[in-house]
């Protein structure tokens, strides 16, 4: 499934967002020194997912943290690498609330 992204910068979304509707906030993000800002947007499960932003991916410092991912600081139409791997389960076989979405986003389209 591929999708264009929509830009949604309202505080509340509709109930029936659809699939790549993103909000894109370039601030800070405490704890983390190397992220600039984060992504939310609709995944093709329909489920909102969020991560990290920075000029560069940064692997997890340890168990418990955030990836950051690589965006190509376009507001409008971004480009986040590499592939969003959005786990349902961890190594354990546990939940970890995950939507078990795997993809891209490139140029604003996401799949």
């Amino acid at each position: 499934m591929m999708a264009k992204m929509t830009k949604n910068e309202n505080d509340e979304w509709p109930k029936d967002a659809p699939v790549g509707m993103f909000d894109l906030r370039g601030n800070g993000v405490e704890g983390y020194p190397a992220a600039t800002g984060h992504i939310q947007f609709i995944c093709p499960n329909n489920k909102h997912c969020s991560v990290l932003l920075g000029p560069q991916f940064v692997q997890r410092p340890e168990k418990g943290k955030c990836n950051i991912w690589a965006w190509d600081g376009n507001r409008d139409s971004p480009t986040i690498t590499p592939s969003i791997n959005c786990v349902a389960v961890d190594e354990d076989g546990k939940p970890t609330g995950g939507c078990g979405w795997h993809g891209f986003i490139t140029n604003g389209d996401i799949k």
